[in-house]
């Protein structure tokens, strides 16, 4: 009896097996010629430089990774390569959209300092834009300034500078510095910005508080500032010691700005086999530009 049992639940499980084998969702013919095609590791070689590439808008990184991507695609035999150049002077439109200026950083740091006798010395590098570029807000200007840290919360009423002086003071937000520079840097007189803003809120922005998260200030608006972007962990390190009393200095330098230059889009087509279709195109596209690290996110 216990032999038929054990021969019972063999042949289930054999069965089981079998039928939960995947079918194949192309012909083994057109898999294999897939195959002879396509590498993994080279599309895994080309992503790692792109993504060494800080693409913001007709920024070096974006130049960088176009003009790499166009010689690609040559050495893969497309046809009609051209990397096409479009002014972004601040002034013109394309569709709605004002051509902003593109933007580039040179270096960019904030440090804490310590008290040192009667000088203040370099204690700890909270962010560096050779080490990691996203942690500048797009759109920083030049600046070179030694600043006491307020918290001002979201920073984005009235209500949240009350009983505070911000004047000639570094200032910590959980808002894109874009959204607070008016009010923080324009009105209340305060010379720069620290973020721990967290975008796409809705995705997985929650899952680890050491990330450093995209940010930005207004292109266009007239207060002109710059932006440092922090973790939630060292904010919330910051704002520990700042509700406890405890003064905070920090020493910001950055060389940046906007400039003038162009868009640059890369173009290059594939034609078809069908004569009678000669007339017709597919488009594919996809954006390149990207913060590093970072590829694409198409």
């Amino acid at each position: 009896m216990l032999k038929t049992l054990y021969l019972i639940l063999l042949a289930f499980l054999t069965s089981s097996i079998a039928y939960a084998q995947p079918t194949p969702l192309l012909d083994e013919s057109i898999v294999r010629a897939l195959t002879e095609e396509l590498s993994g590791e080279t599309a895994k070689r080309n992503l790692e430089f792109l993504a060494r590439q800080h693409r913001m808008r007709g920024s070096e990184g974006f130049h960088a990774a176009a003009d790499f991507i166009a010689g690609q695609l040559r050495r893969y035999g497309l046809q009609d390569v051209s990397l096409e150049q479009f002014p972004a002077d601040g002034k013109r439109f394309y569709g709605t959209q004002k051509a902003r200026r593109p933007w580039d950083a040179e270096f960019a740091e904030l440090w804490e300092l310590q008290r040192d006798g009667d000088q203040w010395t370099p204690y700890r590098r909270l962010a560096s834009w050779d080490a990691m570029p996203v942690s500048l807000a797009q759109d920083s200007e030049s600046s070179d300034v030694t600043a006491e840290l307020i918290d001002i919360g979201r920073g984005t009423s009235e209500a949240d500078y009350v009983g505070k002086d911000i004047t000639g003071k570094l200032v910590l937000t959980s808002s894109q510095p874009g959204v607070v520079a008016d009010l923080a840097v324009g009105r209340y007189g305060a010379v720069g910005i620290v973020s721990y803003a967290q975008n796409q809120r809705s995705a997985w922005w929650g899952e680890n508080e050491n990330l450093v998260r995209w940010g930005h200030l207004t292109t266009f608006s007239e207060t002109k500032t710059f932006g440092f972007m922090v973790s939630l962990k060292q904010a919330r390190a910051l704002q520990q010691r700042l509700a406890q009393g405890e003064s905070i200095r920090l020493h910001a330098v950055v060389r940046a700005g906007q400039h003038d230059g162009y868009y640059e889009v890369l173009t290059a087509t594939i034609p078809g086999s069908d004569p009678d279709l000669k007339n017709e195109e597919i488009v594919f596209s996809c954006h390149l530009d990207h913060q590093r690290p970072g590829s694409n996110d198409n």
